[in-house]
């Protein structure tokens, strides 16, 4: 199973070594896709985690065990419909293709929210901001 968390971790536990526990007591692999720590050491993590889903499950208890809230994470952004003309500008910032014009999309803009990784360069360069991050991590 492949899914995305965003993990949100208050300061009395910014030094714990939580990336290293899920990989070593739960046999996942993570991909950290966006991370920040302010000045008060709260932090925030978006990141892709592969492994089996008991053991995915398993590990969201430990970090609720240890007073970490972590959400499931569908998509990273959302496109409002309404607003959006088609353009193409987001596509020429998005790296990991997970929003894409062409020929072969019918000049329709398409978003495939298992490619995105949180980047939020989409929502920058969106003339219309007609792109919203859902998951609150900041632009």
């Amino acid at each position: 199973m492949k899914t995305k968390f965003l993990i949100n971790f208050p300061a009395t536990q910014s030094q714990e070594p939580v990336v290293y526990k899920l990989i070593a007591d739960y046999d996942l692999r993570v991909n950290i896709l966006k991370a920040s720590i302010d000045i008060n050491l709260q932090g925030h993590m978006l990141a892709e985690v592969e492994g089996k889903s008991e053991k995915i499950s398993e590990a969201i208890l430990y970090l609720e065990g240890v007073g970490i809230e972590a959400d499931f994470v569908k998509s990273t952004i959302s496109r409002i419909e309404d607003k959006c003309v088609d353009c193409g500008l987001c596509t020429t910032v998005c790296g990991s293709k997970a929003l894409r014009i062409g020929a072969d999309t019918g000049w329709q803009l398409e978003y495939e929210d298992n490619r995105c990784v949180g980047c939020n360069l989409c929502i920058q360069a969106c003339p219309l901001q007609a792109i919203t991050n859902e998951v609150g991590l900041g632009v």
